[in-house]
């Protein structure tokens, strides 16, 4: 076997395969140990980073603020769950359940606390020793005539320890009052007094409506009761709901917020791992309270959402997409390569050195950088088919010289040394565009640049140095059928030159076509926008998306807020009067105005408050099942006591009041008879139970707002000690910083509303932080930083291109086919109506990095044989196939239900696809035309 002689480069490439052929053990046993090693590193430390503002470098100003914040307010992203329906009551039985759920996980004592800072209702129990600071002075002043006023029903409810004693102190109460048309008020004398018990009586009918009607739905939904609601009982009813709950759309959503629990760890990448994994923890299991309760409480529409939820749906999608792209697209690759070479052995060993290559690389990321995100997930589909190539090449060329008649070492040699020129210059060059990425800011473009670029070359080792070995083994056994022959076209070629025939023999046509197709792009390629919204990336359909649109949609307030944060309250205040101003601001929340509110008036209220409450005694609640018997008697004498009332109520004079009172009594009447029905329906100790637990959540729940009022704390004003533990965490910081959680009117999701709502915000400091702001700054930086990187990349491929062909008119014809596929592709974005988005925006360096592949090695055959018909050979062959490896790769993300992996397979795979197309169509015509015009012209001299 003589060796060629030729440059530097030729030489080397020469011992190489001299070197595979004499010496194959070398190359095939230490590969195979480091490609176990590259696996086991990988599964036992490569890590998945969640978070989308990890990818942000810390040397960007915002940022850096940004990260202050978390540090000072480590626990601000809230999980939220949103219960929708028509219904209050049922909204209101979901959170409770939900609430009381978490509530129970969320302890400190619980080994398996994966909750912190459960919120769904601002009741006195959870708000502390000075909640009724937090309420408004003429809420405070109707609350204590409400007191007075129901005191002896208060006594009756607090001195009973079961729902039976309850109901025989109510019937006790009517009795007292002389008679039935005396407890309704109908013949009462006001002289005798009856009428105070009567106004009394009116009053509490509904709350004893819904307490009976709570029982009988205790009775029918399976899991612990929650309690009817002591403020709705003695506070206004809905209204009184409506204040204490979290609530949007007019009580159309109830919404539940908790955190995750934090995680400290000095070393904050450990540390951030490890809270990732709390997370996701946390959402799953959420997830399962949530399905849990909803078998309780049916017919609501219920979704978990929030930032943390987003990006961990969008995290887990993408890894489920690229785990699937990357497998379709081995599957595919293979089936092109078993299609294009009409067997399997050649295509598989390809393949397989390709997965050597792809673990080579993961071992190679997990060392270099340690961790996947939501960029970088997708690398492994875009290796597969683009290394493909290198074998695609490789396997075409050994095929045609063992045609021509040379022995398996020969034709390899030569396969190495001709084909392997253009295989290491289009390895380098794509993997210097995508090294191009780690010149940008963007930290998580620069990971992709990293990890995409290294793995190129990573992929090429096996492929040049395993791949001949494994085609040497199966040539040294069988010689191909052809070999000996010279016929080194084979019949698929001649069809396939015969086909170029039509266009290269028209080169002046081609050309007038593609001038045509770029007047077509060009109407179209300043019309394409870049869609900044990263909820339209997400999987349509996602609950957590769905339900963000419906919190947004619900006007009243965004999950999404800006943070500003101050040393003092003066200066929070003071800051707080300035935004709120900004007409983009729809509310600010904060500790501010409680903690600097004079509190003299509503301490005086709330002292009248405690006085209301003087001496009341609680017994203790019946901690077994409820006695139904017992129970059955009383309901049944109340039913008498409003039968009787009905009458009285009848035989008296028409008015507003009766009627009113008629229909309430009318509608007791009717719980009371459901609720006598229920008991009687299925299993009596089930019932018995069901009723138990009701009655202890209901007295329960009384005792301790009742002992939470008249503990209240009247010493003086409320302090950031007084606040609690939920509040506290939210708004006042480990230093002592106060923060003030600014939300917009708009969707700041959308650019326009975005840009403003922060622009407006910057106006009054420029130390404003949170979602809006990163998502702003994040999507501007990611847009530039690609775009930067597609320049990069460019004048990185002209310096390699120039490198190899030593003549700066071929480095133009390499990037011809680039240039035109690539405006090509843009105008197609335009016509079709596909914007770039911050995920296909990688497409600007990946399709300059990719397209000039094929016209390097076009060039290269043309600088051998002088001859631009290239489709007809083993070259124009490789090309082909390699491209339509490439899309396949790409084209497995269409898959994906993440939308912004399906429209970068869409955009990469059209953009790939007419990079080819005028590779295969264009490059040749102009090359003709250089020939015709004579030998002397340096556009179509071959390179010595």
């Amino acid at each position: 076997m003589n060796a060629p002689s030729g440059s530097l480069v030729q030489r080397a490439l020469g011992a190489l395969a001299r070197a595979v052929c004499a010496r194959p053990g070398w190359f095939v046993w230490p590969q195979l140990v480091l490609f176990a090693a590259a696996v086991a590193f990988t599964v036992l430390r490569l890590e998945f980073h969640l978070n989308r503002n990890a990818l942000v470098g810390e040397d960007k100003v915002y940022h850096r603020i940004f990260l202050e914040l978390r540090r000072e307010f480590p626990g601000q992203d809230d999980i939220v769950v949103v219960a929708e329906s028509e219904d209050p009551e049922k909204n209101r039985q979901f959170v409770e359940r939900l609430g009381a759920r978490l509530g129970a996980e969320s302890v400190d004592a619980n080994p398996t606390n994966l909750f912190t800072d459960v919120f769904y209702k601002g009741d006195l129990t959870l708000l502390g020793r000075k909640a009724l600071l937090f309420s408004p002075e003429t809420n405070l002043v109707e609350f204590s005539r409400a007191l007075e006023e129901y005191r002896p029903f208060l006594d009756d409810f607090a001195g009973a320890t079961n729902l039976a004693a309850v109901l025989a102190r109510v019937n006790a109460r009517i009795r007292a009052s002389g008679s039935s048309g005396g407890a309704t008020g109908v013949e009462a004398d006001p002289a005798a007094g009856d009428s105070a018990d009567a106004s009394r009586f009116a009053a509490m009918l509904p709350a004893l409506d819904r307490l009976v009607r709570m029982a009988s739905d205790a009775l029918r939904r399976p899991g612990p009761p929650p309690s009817p609601g002591v403020e709705a009982l003695f506070g206004g009813g809905a209204r009184a709901e409506g204040q204490k709950y979290i609530t949007l759309g007019g009580g159309r959503l109830y919404l539940v917020s908790t955190k995750p629990r934090l995680v400290e760890h000095p070393d904050p990448d450990r540390r951030l791992a490890l809270q990732a994994s709390v997370n996701g923890a946390a959402i799953r299991r959420l997830r399962v309270i949530v399905d849990e309760v909803r078998r309780e409480v049916p017919g609501l529409n219920v979704g978990v959402t929030g930032e943390q939820v987003l990006d961990h749906d969008e995290m887990r999608q993408s890894q489920v997409d690229s785990t699937r792209a990357a497998v379709l697209a081995l599957i595919l690759c293979a089936g092109i390569f078993v299609a294009a070479y009409h067997e399997t052995g050649r295509p598989l060993k390809a393949i397989a050195c390709l997965v050597v290559g792809l673990g080579y690389t993961m071992g190679y990321t997990t060392l270099v950088v340690g961790h996947l995100n939501i960029l970088t997930i997708t690398f492994a589909p875009m290796l597969i088919g683009l290394a493909v190539d290198f074998g695609v090449h490789l396997v075409t060329r050994f095929e045609e010289e063992c045609r021509r008649g040379l022995g398996p070492e020969a034709a390899m040699e030569r396969a190495v040394v001709y084909t392997g020129q253009g295989i290491f210059t289009g390895c380098f060059t794509t993997a210097g565009a995508f090294f191009a990425m780690a010149f940008t800011e963007f930290k998580g473009v620069r990971e992709m640049g990293l990890i995409t670029g290294g793995g190129m070359l990573l992929c090429l080792v096996p492929m040049i140095t395993l791949l001949p070995v494994l085609l040497l083994r199966r040539g040294r056994q069988l010689r191909i059928e052809s070999a000996g022959s010279g016929d080194a076209v084979s019949a698929g070629g001649r069809l396939r030159g015969r086909m170029e025939r039509l266009w290269l023999d028209r080169p002046w046509t081609v050309l007038g076509v593609a001038v045509l197709v770029s007047a077509l792009a060009a109407v179209r390629v300043g019309r394409v926008p870049f869609d900044y919204n990263l909820l339209r990336m997400q999987t349509e359909g996602l609950p957590a998306v769905e339900f963000e649109h419906k919190l947004i949609a619900s006007s009243e307030k965004s999950v999404l807020y800006a943070a500003v944060t101050t040393g003092s309250l003066a200066e929070a205040a003071a800051m707080e009067e300035r935004i709120a101003a900004l007409p983009t601001v729809a509310s600010i929340d904060s500790m501010t105005r409680f903690l600097r509110e004079d509190p003299e008036r509503k301490l005086a209220e709330i002292r009248r408050i405690r006085a209301a409450l003087d001496g009341l005694e609680f017994a203790p609640v019946d901690p077994g099942p409820a006695d139904l018997r017992e129970l059955s008697l009383r309901l049944f004498a109340l039913q008498g006591y409003l039968a009787l009332a009905a009458e009285a109520l009848e035989a008296a004079d028409p008015g507003e009041d009766r009627d009113r009172m008629a229909a309430e009594v009318g509608r007791l009447r009717e719980a009371v008879a459901d609720l006598r029905a229920g008991m009687t329906r299925g299993d009596p100790e089930v019932n018995a139970r069901q009723l138990g637990r009701f009655q202890r959540a209901f007295l329960s729940d009384l005792h301790g707002t009742l002992s939470a009022v008249r503990d209240q704390d009247t010493s003086g004003a409320l302090t950031v000690d007084d606040l609690p533990p939920a509040l506290r965490n939210r708004f006042v910081g480990r230093s002592g910083r106060n923060l003030l959680q600014v939300y917009p009117k708009g969707d700041v999701w959308e650019r326009d509303e975005q840009e403003a709502f922060v622009r407006e915000l910057r106006t009054v400091t420029d130390r404003v932080t949170g979602t809006p702001v990163q998502l702003y700054e994040y999507t501007t930086l990611l847009k530039d930083s690609y775009v930067e990187a597609a320049w990069w990349a460019l004048a990185a491929i002209c310096v390699l291109t120039l490198i190899h062909f030593r003549s700066p008119v071929q480095v133009l014809l390499a990037l011809l086919p680039v240039a035109l596929g690539a405006f090509w592709m843009v105008g197609l974005m335009g016509w079709v109506g596909i914007p770039f988005n911050p995920a296909n925006i990688m497409t600007l360096p990946l399709v300059i990095g990719i397209g000039v592949t094929n016209g390097i090695h076009i060039l290269n055959r043309f600088g051998e044989e002088a001859d631009p018909a290239v489709l007809g050979k083993s070259t124009g062959k490789a090309v082909l196939v390699s491209g339509l490896t490439t899309i396949a790769g790409f084209g497995a993300l269409i898959t994906g239900e993440h939308q912004g992996i399906r429209s970068l397979g869409w955009v990469m795979s059209s953009g790939t696809l007419l990079c080819m197309t005028a590779a295969l169509t264009v490059l040749p015509a102009v090359l003709m035309l250089g020939r015709r015009a004579g030998p002397a012209d340096p556009a179509v001299t071959p390179s010595p």
